[in-house]
């Protein structure tokens, strides 16, 4: 019977850490699942916190996102919203009680100083 081992002695995991140790009590398993639970959420919130603080990495803020330039009223609840969006496209949206619905997208505004009025002015 030399060539047999010890049934612990093949296992591997957690089963073969309790034969050779002794059995593990209950309170000390709980306490390792408490502080393997704490650490998951640690660090799950420092994540959230993260995105939070640097998750804009445009640099504007939410107001500076969009902008509301008109609005029409077709009754007490049915607008239509033409809607600035990064000050770069103007958006119209129609809203009704059961939704929102996006009716047009516009091409990019031109920034104030185009190349044909900066080289008028250089000639």
């Amino acid at each position: 019977m030399a060539g047999k081992r010890n049934i612990y002695e093949s296992l591997s995991g957690p089963r073969a850490d309790i034969g050779r140790q002794g059995k593990m009590t209950a309170g000390l398993l709980f306490v390792k699942t408490l502080g393997a639970l704490g650490l998951v959420l640690g660090v799950f919130f420092l994540v959230i916190h993260a995105l939070k603080r640097w998750g804009n990495l445009s640099g504007r803020s939410a107001s500076q996102a969009m902008e509301v330039l008109a609005r029409q009223s077709f009754g007490p609840r049915h607008h239509l919203i033409v809607v600035k969006v990064c000050g770069e496209r103007n958006v119209l949206v129609g809203i009704s009680p059961q939704n929102m619905s996006l009716l047009y997208v516009g091409e990019p505004v031109a920034q104030s100083g185009t190349p044909f009025r900066d080289a008028g002015e250089n000639i």
